[in-house]
């Protein structure tokens, strides 16, 4: 029952005329065309100072049969995730819970809301870790297809495992380079995170023109992976000034591990993994693609994960270097450091 009062109230603000039983939640994916067909996007009006009216709640505003442009999304997530963590936890998403019920003329109680939390995160929590995330967010909200948004909101640069995400969904004819209806794509999508705009073909052969003025180098007319790099504001290579090849200290081989270990649990997986490799392969000027980087930590997973466990533990990441406290005999010369 708790499924079917939260999927009303959202049908109730953003597709009344549709309300529906349904106790799936819906199938949208931000970046894959989200939202169904029909919904007409709408940029939602603000103040001169950009804000909503005061007192309105923040889901009220959104009433009607819409999706939500990039800009709104944003400032919906903004507007929950109060500690900018890039998560909506537990008083966050019964702040969101109240709102979408109050939206809809709805008092509900305490008690009411720890259900619903529940029943939430029960539906759209897929990796089960009690917090919503952005891209789960967009599932549950109606949002305009825009594969920028998720990385201009998780409020920290941009990695280099990320940055191939992006340069693989806007370099479209796999060229390795972004062409002018590739960069058409991506400046639309830019823009379009930080504010709701319409473009006129006009006004993009200007913008286009002044981007290639600034970023494009070589003067080709075209952008390569480097200058995306400049666009995006891409940190540089955390391991670009470090010497790989002679002994680390204990303090240095730490200070590596801490950089790349986020969520500080001990252990690399995941995005941690792939960001540690690609930055290591870039810093023997081995340039992968998503695809080939994803490749390369499952076979290193198979020689340095000892114990099986799917991650990498300090101690085995000792593995890919060459430390004061690490013997480099002892370890498989295909899961160490590559020589220039």
């Amino acid at each position: 029952m708790s499924t079917r009062r939260i999927r009303k109230s959202l049908c109730g603000i953003f597709h009344p005329s549709h309300h529906t039983a349904s106790t799936s939640p819906p199938s949208r994916s931000m970046g894959r065309g989200s939202g169904a067909p029909h919904h007409q996007v709408l940029h939602v009006d603000r103040s001169e100072d950009g804000n909503f009216a005061k007192g309105v709640s923040m889901l009220a505003v959104f009433r009607g049969k819409i999706v939500l442009s990039a800009a709104d999304f944003k400032d919906v997530w903004e507007h929950y995730d109060v500690d900018c963590n890039g998560y909506i936890e537990e008083q966050e998403i019964d702040k969101f819970l109240k709102d979408l019920f109050e939206a809809q003329g709805q008092i509900i109680s305490k008690s009411d809301i720890a259900g619903l939390r529940a029943t939430l995160l029960d539906c759209y929590d897929l990796n089960h870790d009690g917090k919503i995330e952005i891209a789960e967010m967009s599932r549950i909200l109606p949002v305009e297809e825009n594969f920028l948004l998720k990385f201009k909101l998780q409020n920290r640069p941009i990695s280099n495992t990320n940055f191939l995400r992006i340069w693989r969904h806007y370099d479209k004819d796999r060229s390795g380079v972004l062409e002018k209806s590739e960069l058409q794509r991506f400046i639309l999508d830019l823009m379009k995170t930080n504010k709701n705009i319409t473009i006129k073909p006009k006004e993009m052969d200007q913008i286009l023109e002044e981007i290639l003025s600034h970023f494009d180098q070589n003067n080709n007319g075209l952008i390569e992976q480097a200058e995306l790099r400049s666009i995006l504001k891409v940190p540089e290579n955390f391991l670009e000034e470090m010497n790989l090849y002679d002994n680390l200290s204990p303090e240095q081989f730490t200070k590596i591990f801490s950089h790349y270990d986020t969520n500080g649990d001990g252990f690399l997986q995941g995005e941690e993994l792939l960001d540690i490799v690609g930055d290591l392969m870039r810093r023997v000027e081995v340039h992968l693609s998503i695809e080939q980087l994803e490749t390369l930590c499952q076979n290193l997973l198979s020689v340095i994960d000892v114990d099986s466990d799917g991650r990498i533990s300090q101690t085995e990441l000792a593995g890919l270097f060459f430390t004061s406290s690490t013997d480099p005999a002892s370890v498989s010369g295909s899961a160490r450091m590559p020589h220039k």
